[in-house]
């Protein structure tokens, strides 16, 4: 019998592979998952949907007919597995604007505690992405062929595996066909195609130039690699810090001694700052140094840990999503802790949370504080939760002024998170201490929201009462910063209009101000980000720590201000630009435009290369 080639299952074939493209093509192409002038019908991502879409079809279509119900229950778990993956992705980045990698699921068990508020994100283009990928398994479904070539059993299963190996050929040839990028051509290079898929940063823009199949093997393959670092790239990170020079300033050592208390203050919002819901940290922010622009960018896998270990040592977790935590082996000579500590201070850390969760004992410990002292082991889980405990405690504000000078690291919870879930947002009880704040707001979540930031202003208002009584007020510099804007809020419409602001990138401009007992008051309007608070609070002490941090001291006379974003997007006082939508706003000059694109490239490689090589080891070993 001569060779035949069915037609009917042929064109079911060439249909399986179009339902595996179809469902990537529309799910990059959602608003969300969009970054910085990525066509729709671009063709290197196009092309590794065909490619992958070709393998999945061909390994289902070739199982022989005699086993229908393994080649329907493979079609289920793959097709199943890619939407679901695609739809976990989608909702992440509604969530966060960003999208998450393999390295980032050893955040699993924390992120779980978000899994309550995924249906407020629920929308129109949640239930068409939802509808299209259920009305794409369905067709597909009934498109799953049998081998569209009737040849003799050894020849068929040959032929598969010969298209199958030509895919993969072809997955491995397509990154050599992107364009190679010239050191000296003035371009951002850290954002070019193939730069991002050699160093493999930002997944929200990889997944956008490669599509989500690729995105994932590529990202599971790097995953289990070990980075690899060179002398080449310890010589880079040398030649960024030579050319940094720390300025002298009016500001230098005005507080040098006197006892400091940085507050990280979670989800606490710039609109929440109001006489009503934050009376003391109202007037504390009309006595102290207020910065009016001060924005949080999220960097990494974790927004308020990227924040948090950006603080003190003036580093934001890599772009290529590795978690923080995986650096704790690192040395960080520089960090605040370890230089107040050189300093005769005393240095612990506070928090609500358990020292396991994110693994924050250990970490606190590389980065150098005596003792990480968690409300659990003093409090039960309610009580624990508000911020006011740090005060409230007698053992856990003895440990607070322990010893002196010091410095402490203290992590506010009471606002985290808005509803969503009552197992894990606390806002039933914080309505209950100040029911005042319902119905105040359009939204319950508004109402929660503020009445949580109270909680957090209580603590403030204790700490300034306990460290006026026994005397510690006058020497002590209470410093307070936000994490981030709180993401959480299924509104965003409605939270923009209270920010006052068009765009995620806007509503990352949250709190910033320093306080100190008769300190002259003032506001300072130039933009600056998180990665500007290790540098300045080092020239307000006195703390030598020899240029090596990324940001800038805000009281730089040189240094006129910005905040950029691992995506590309920054502001400054003459602009914006937003990678996400491709919009640049103000007077934005060519020129300025390159100069800040290659800035945060810089910036985004020598931060990523400073981890990897653990840079700061090296140095102590040449000392």
């Amino acid at each position: 019998m001569k060779d035949k080639i069915a037609w009917k299952d042929l064109g079911k074939y060439i249909g399986l592979i179009l339902c595996f493209v179809i469902i990537e093509t529309y799910f990059r192409v959602q608003p969300q998952m969009q970054s910085l002038h990525v066509p729709v019908l671009d063709e290197v991502p196009l092309l590794f949907d065909l490619l992958y879409g070709t393998i999945f079809a061909t390994v289902i279509a070739w199982i022989p007919e005699s086993k229908r119900i393994i080649k329907r229950g493979l079609y289920v778990i793959v097709y199943g597995f890619w939407s679901i993956f695609m739809f976990s992705e989608y909702i992440y980045c509604c969530i966060f604007n960003r999208v998450y990698g393999v390295k980032t699921l050893q955040y699993a068990g924390e992120g779980a505690d978000f899994f309550s508020i995924i249906f407020s994100y629920f929308d129109r283009a949640t239930f068409l992405l939802i509808g299209l990928f259920l009305l794409i398994g369905v067709i597909g479904w009934f498109l799953i062929p049998n081998c569209p070539l009737k040849m003799k059993k050894i020849w068929n299963r040959g032929l598969g595996c010969g298209i199958i190996i030509i895919c993969i050929a072809g997955i491995g040839v397509v990154p050599t066909m992107l364009k190679e990028v010239s050191s000296d051509s003035g371009t951002a290079t850290y954002f070019m195609k193939k730069v991002i898929y050699r160093e493999w940063i930002d997944n929200k823009r990889a997944v956008s130039m490669f599509g989500a199949y690729e995105f994932l093997n590529r990202d599971f393959y790097l995953s289990l690699l070990p980075k690899e670092v060179s002398e080449e790239d310890v010589e880079t990170v040398d030649q960024y810090f030579a050319e940094k020079e720390p300025e002298i300033n009016d500001m230098t050592g005005v507080f040098a001694g006197k006892n400091v208390i940085l507050v990280l203050m979670e989800s606490m919002d710039d609109w929440l700052i109001n006489e009503e819901t934050t009376p003391t940290l109202c007037n504390m922010m009309n006595e102290a140094i207020t910065f009016s622009n001060m924005y949080t960018p999220m960097y990494g896998s974790a927004a308020t840990l990227n924040s948090e270990f950006c603080s003190y040592t003036g580093l934001p977790s890599p772009a290529d999503g590795t978690p923080i935590v995986n650096y704790t082996n690192n040395l960080y000579p520089y960090s605040l802790p370890h230089l107040f500590r050189e300093n005769g201070y005393a240095s612990r850390s506070f928090h609500y949370n358990s020292s396991q969760y994110y693994n924050r004992e250990n970490l606190h410990n590389a980065v150098g504080f005596q003792e990480y002292v968690s409300f659990l082991d003093y409090e039960d889980a309610d009580t624990a939760a508000m911020d006011a405990t740090l005060t409230n405690n007698d053992e856990i504000y003895e440990k607070l002024i322990q010893d002196t000078p010091f410095f402490d690291y203290v992590i506010t919870y009471s606002a985290h998170c808005t509803p969503g879930g009552v197992n894990y947002s606390h806002e039933d009880r914080a309505l209950q201490i100040y029911p005042e704040y319902l119905n105040k707001y359009e939204s319950e979540e508004m109402d929660s929201i503020s009445a949580k930031a109270h909680l957090t202003d209580d603590m403030f208002t204790g700490l300034l009462e306990r460290l006026e009584e026994d005397g510690l007020l006058e020497d002590t510099v209470i410093i307070g910063f936000a994490d981030h804007y709180d993401y959480t809020i299924s509104d965003q419409e409605y939270l923009k209009e209270l920010s006052g602001c068009d765009n995620v990138y806007e509503l990352s401009k949250t709190p910033f101000f320093i306080w100190a007992e008769g300190i002259q008051p003032q506001t300072i309007s130039k933009v600056v980000n998180t990665t500007d608070i290790y540098p300045t609070i080092c020239n307000l002490f006195g703390l030598d720590n020899h240029g090596y941090y990324i940001g800038n001291d805000v009281f730089d006379s040189s240094y006129e201000g910005y905040a950029y974003w691992e995506d590309g997007s920054w502001i400054s006082s003459e602009g914006a630009f937003y990678s996400s939508t491709g919009e640049t706003v103000g007077n934005v000059s060519a020129e300025l435009s390159a100069q800040m694109q290659g800035m945060i490239s810089e910036k985004l490689r020598i931060d990523q290369l400073i981890l990897d090589t653990d840079y700061f080891s090296q140095i102590k070993e040449n000392d």
